[in-house]
């Protein structure tokens, strides 16, 4: 990490560190504290945060709209044009990890740590480009829809639109 880096930059590259519950804990603490200095976001995609009423506790919701992809972390829902689509824990997972980094490669290591943690056997590829195949197939659900998934020959996957 470059500490000549924005803040902000900073700050999402550590986001990704944290586990689901304490990423919810600080986007909660984030959104209640500074409610009144609400900014549109910069980035072209959506991520919005919309209540949930859980053991008397109302949680924010993750929620992110990435053109004709739905995607929401709590619910660990996945659709494309409202038509859901289903994904094993380590798809979601993956999924998630190329969103929340969207448009910044994904090193093979990287997606290996944080999909696989210490079950993953170093060099082993074949298992992440087996798990990109089976995304980027269950995510075309039509011949018109984008391919979201970009593979990066020889460094990693991103997730992008463009």
């Amino acid at each position: 990490m470059d500490l000549g880096e924005p803040g902000k930059q900073i700050g999402e590259k550590l986001f990704v560190l944290l586990d689901a519950e304490q990423q919810r804990e600080l986007t909660h603490y984030v959104l209640t504290r500074n409610k009144q200095d609400c900014a549109p976001a910069e980035n072209s995609y959506v991520i919005s945060h919309t209540s949930t009423l859980q053991a008397d506790v109302e949680l924010p919701l993750t929620e992110i709209q990435e053109g004709e992809l739905y995607f929401c972390l709590e619910e660990r829902e996945v659709s494309i044009r409202g038509e859901k689509v289903d994904l094993s824990a380590r798809e979601f997972n993956t999924l998630y990890l190329l969103l929340m980094n969207r448009k910044r490669v994904m090193t093979f290591e990287t997606i290996a740590y944080h999909v696989w943690g210490e079950e993953y056997v170093e060099n082993e590829l074949t298992a992440i480009h087996n798990i990109m195949s089976r995304l980027r197939q269950k995510l075309k659900t039509s011949p018109d829809i984008s391919d979201y998934i970009i593979g990066v020959r020889g460094v990693g996957y991103k997730f992008d639109t463009t």
